[in-house]
């Protein structure tokens, strides 16, 4: 029986960390009051959270190429602190902000957040 518990432990420390590391490695938060959104599952989804009871919808705009064109949305649009939006991306997230928008008026976005070191600062 021991052996049996030793051999699952071994098991478990083999397959959850190195996932769980991968996790946490890639996962980016971006901010916009207490709105946010990070990327997950090797930087291709993307997790958004409306935080706060104001009736404004959220949104994560994503970019994969560092050109700043990035629009591409998960949208939480309950407006409310509740369940939060996924989507997944179709490419690899290289940097990702969070917005909230409501109809007829600019998005108001935090700054855009890398999800890798790009090497070159930047710049954003």
């Amino acid at each position: 029986m021991k052996a049996l518990a030793n051999m699952l432990l071994a098991l478990l420390v083999a397959v959850v960390i190195p996932i769980a590391s991968e996790t946490a490695v890639s996962a980016v938060r971006s901010y916009q009051g207490d709105d946010y959104s990070y990327d997950y599952y090797n930087r291709t989804y993307m997790m958004t959270c409306d935080m706060e009871s104001d009736k404004t919808k959220v949104k994560s705009k994503s970019d994969n190429n560092e050109s700043g064109d990035g629009d591409d949305a998960a949208k939480d649009i309950d407006g409310n602190n509740g369940i939060c939006a996924s989507k997944n991306m179709g490419y690899t997230i290289v940097r990702h902000r969070t917005c909230e928008y409501r109809a007829w008026w600019r998005d108001q976005c935090d700054n855009w957040q890398a999800t890798h070191s790009s090497g070159g600062g930047g710049g954003w």
